[in-house]
């Protein structure tokens, strides 16, 4: 049965988010990651206490079942006789450790005729009768399907303020003061605002595109570092908008009480949906959002062009 995972990765984020899997299926004082930056990795990202060999994959076009079979074929091909070829470095990091098991981790597996390569080439691995593999060696291939129980469990971790979001700089803020989005803004703060002077307007403009920063950052965060809670965000803040869209923000109400409506509205949004974030993620992703959609016109006012 398949789920709804998110299926395009970047190799980085999804050894990442993989490696947070493994440490939860196996215990994270279990498992041990294999640096690379020191003669490559060994063909393995980590190994586990309990026998079991990881090596990660992220098809670039995982939409092309043919293409990211053949790209899956081709990765266990390469990596699978790594085991022989740095079979002494290896033994050296496993200490007598007897491993059973060489999983292809990969966020999504479509085609039968991939395990079946890969169990093929890992009979010939076991053939070798290498010091640090067991009796029962097998080579498999593994997907998010195979860790909704982990994936489940991760969706309810809290994520607290400690997410590292880089701050905006002066010069990223001044950059982008001077393009046409933020001509736009301009324009829809002087109707939402129209009995303050320019100058407070001016620093009305400067916090609107701080923040549009900072969302930004605080988004690129959260899909670095909890991927599937990010894509919950984007779901929610994809729904806001397109409702804002259908509905307008017309109304009796001034500008400015539309715009906290609907900055209120995105915080409730992304409260309900993420509930175990920290209400400053929240709060900076609502801002962000709030001023992209100011920039980007789907929150607009009477009058608007």
């Amino acid at each position: 049965m398949e789920h709804n995972f998110r299926r395009t990765w970047d190799g980085i984020a999804w050894q990442r988010h993989a490696h947070i899997l493994v440490q939860m299926r196996h215990g994270a004082s279990n498992v041990q990651r294999v640096p690379d930056k020191v003669n490559g990795d060994a063909g393995l990202e980590f190994f586990t206490l309990d026998g079991c060999l990881y090596q990660c994959f992220a098809p670039e076009d995982p939409g092309n079942t043919p293409k990211t079979s053949s790209a899956m074929k081709q990765k266990a091909t390469r990596d699978l006789p790594k085991l022989k070829e740095y079979e002494d470095t290896l033994a050296k990091l496993l200490c007598g450790l007897k491993c059973s098991r060489w999983i292809l981790f990969c966020p999504v597996l479509d085609d039968k005729a991939v395990i079946a390569h890969v169990r093929a080439k890992g009979a010939e691995v076991a053939a070798l009768g290498l010091s640090f593999l067991s009796a029962d060696f097998e080579a498999l291939v593994q997907s998010q399907d195979d860790f909704t129980a982990e994936a489940a469990k991760l969706r309810e971790l809290p994520i607290g303020p400690n997410l590292l979001i880089a701050q905006p700089s002066e010069e990223e803020v001044t950059t982008q003061e001077s393009t046409d989005l933020v001509v736009t803004l301009d324009g829809k703060l002087s109707r939402a605002y129209p009995l303050v002077t320019e100058s407070k307007r001016a620093k009305i403009r400067r916090t609107y595109v701080k923040n549009h920063i900072k969302g930004g950052n605080t988004l690129a965060a959260l899909k670095s570092e909890h991927p599937m809670l990010w894509e919950r965000a984007w779901q929610t803040i994809s729904a806001e908008e397109s409702r804002l869209e259908m509905l307008g923000a017309a109304g009796e109400a001034a500008p400015a009480e539309r715009l906290q409506e609907s900055l209120s509205r995105i915080e409730e949004g992304l409260s309900k949906d993420l509930p175990h974030v920290a209400h400053s993620t929240l709060t900076a992703i609502s801002a962000g959002t709030l001023s992209d959609w100011l920039m980007r016109c789907p929150l607009d006012f009477d009058g608007d062009k």
